[in-house]
Parts: structure tokens; sequence; C-alpha cells
């Protein structure tokens, strides 16, 4: 275990100090140079300019689960009736398609683009009842196909470098999978545990990875967040912040070596949100002598 690592000399910053209920998806904007996430419970997309410090919200009429960037430079937005674009921070929305049409108490929970340019976006079910979720690729054609069944909470998709593995946390069993790739028949198989995370790391959630592929993923309940080897789940870094419930991360800024961090105050007692005041906000740890990648970017091509 690294302990000099352990022991990063960075300040944790407050990015944005609203409590949110359900901060997730964090994606950096490289265009606009902003990093914009969601509040699921509250239907809110808040949009954070590190240059001058502001904040600005859309507000959406579902709970939407996840963001991703697209090329002409609007986003799709994951929300519970269906897949929309949306100009952030703006706020005009255009319906697409509705993936999972015939399920009413099922909701999106977390979603990225690949390599190719395809929507890849995960759903679970409201009350997060188990293995009633499911996984969809969203091609650029707005055709779809599911490609994962009987999930809980779906959370932390991502892709090496090489294309050849594709990452998935199982929240409901709290376990960091790894499934073998096919980026030519866009299919995943092979599930092999990275990790299980046993109780007192609380429960995988939102991660990324960077540029060297070592997985970076919030623990909720856990109150940190870890860097690990994606090879054997060790661990190899860890950030602790001074809230439990934290959602998941991202990194962004200039040379894309900032690390933001999403949390949530749902579900907490008074008594707990008394001792953790900063429930809900969202975090930054500035200058990390690690970087992460631009995101992927959805290409429509009707």
């Amino acid at each position: 275990m690294n302990r000099k690592i352990y022991m990063i000399e960075k300040t944790l910053k407050i990015a944005v100090a609203v409590p949110c209920q359900l901060g997730e998806s964090p994606v950096w904007d490289d265009r606009q140079h902003c990093l914009h996430f969601v509040d699921i419970l509250s239907a809110h997309i808040y949009s954070y300019y590190p240059a001058d410090k502001s904040v600005k919200v859309t507000t959406v009429n579902d709970p939407v689960g996840a963001i991703v960037p697209c090329q002409d430079g609007r986003f799709l937005a994951a929300t519970s009736s269906g897949i929309y674009y949306i100009t952030l921070p703006q706020g005009q929305q255009e319906f697409l398609l509705q993936p999972e049409p015939h399920t009413p108490n099922n909701r999106y929970n977390d979603g990225k683009v690949d390599s190719s340019g395809r929507l890849w976006i995960a759903s679970m079910h409201l009350e997060e009842q188990e293995e009633k979720g499911a996984m969809y690729v969203v091609y650029p054609d707005l055709s779809s196909k599911k490609v994962l069944d009987n999930t809980t909470i779906s959370n932390g998709l991502d892709w090496d470098k090489a294309d050849n593995i594709f990452y998935h946390v199982e929240s409901g069993d709290a376990t960091i999978r790894r499934f073998a790739y096919d980026k030519i028949q866009v299919g995943i198989h092979d599930m092999q545990p990275i990790v299980t995370f046993q109780e007192d790391e609380g429960v995988p959630d939102g991660m990324t990875l960077d540029s060297e592929g070592m997985i970076w993923v919030a623990h909720f309940g856990g109150g940190c967040v870890t860097r690990r080897n994606p090879e054997n789940g060790e661990v190899l870094a860890k950030i602790e912040l001074p809230v439990k419930q934290v959602t998941s991360c991202v990194f962004g800024g200039k040379q894309m070596n900032d690390l933001y961090i999403t949390t949530a105050a749902k579900g907490l007692t008074e008594a707990e949100l008394a001792e953790q005041p900063e429930a809900g906000f969202t975090f930054v740890l500035e200058d990390l002598p690690y970087r992460g990648l631009k995101p992927n970017k959805f290409v429509q091509i009707v």
C-alpha cells in the first residue's frame, strides 16, 4: 500500500456549495471549459465555470440520471421519460427516443459515450428493486439495443484505452466488474469481478479512468474516492471527504488534472446532516499528478 501517495499534499476545495439530493454524472466540457453535473432527484443540471466560479442551473421535467456531450455542442440527457437533446446551460430540449418504453417504474442512472460515438445508458428501478435494470446502447442513427440485463444499480461505466475492456460497477452487490468488450459487434461478455467492497468501505458508485488506465471510484457511504489498479483492485491512492455519500468523480480543467467529486444528501438523518453540513456539495482537488481524458462525444448521423 503506497502511503506516500495516500498523503497527497493537495487541498480539497468546495466547487459548488449546493446541497444536491443526489449529485451525479459529472462531465467536463472542454469546449465551454466548465463542469456539468446533475441532481437526479431534483431534476436539475448544474453548470460550473471555474474561471469566475459562477453556476448556472437548467431544470428538466423528469429525474435526469446522466448527461453526455455530443459532437455538435449539445448534450444528451437521460431522463425517466427518455433520451433528449439538450443545450447547456440554455436548456432547450428535444425528445429523441425511449430505449426502455415498457418499464414505467424505472429511470436511467449512469451513462457514457464509447470511442465510436455511441451512448451506453443504464436503467434501474425507482425503488432500487433488485435485477430490474438493464443497459442499452444508442447508436448514432438513434436505434438502440440491450446489451446487459438483470442489473440492480449500474454505475461507473468506462473503457480501457485499447477498447478491449469495459468496466462496470454493480452497486447492488458492491462490486467493480470488467467485461471483454467487442467494439465491432458492440457487446460485452466474460464478466469478471475486480473487487467487492467490504461493508466499512461503503458501496462503489461512479468512477472514471485516468491516462494511466487506473480506476478512480467514489465510495457511497464510505466518504472517499480511491484510485485502484484494475488488474487486481489494489488501492493506490485515497482522497477522504468531509461527507459520507460520495457519488462520482471526473477529471477536468485546462490540463485535465483537476478531480471533481459529486456527493449526495439523500437519506441522511437530521443528525447526520448536522455532522455533514457539506453533504451534497461538489468538491474539487486541483493540480493532481494524474490526468484524465476528455470525454467521448455522441455522434448523430441522421
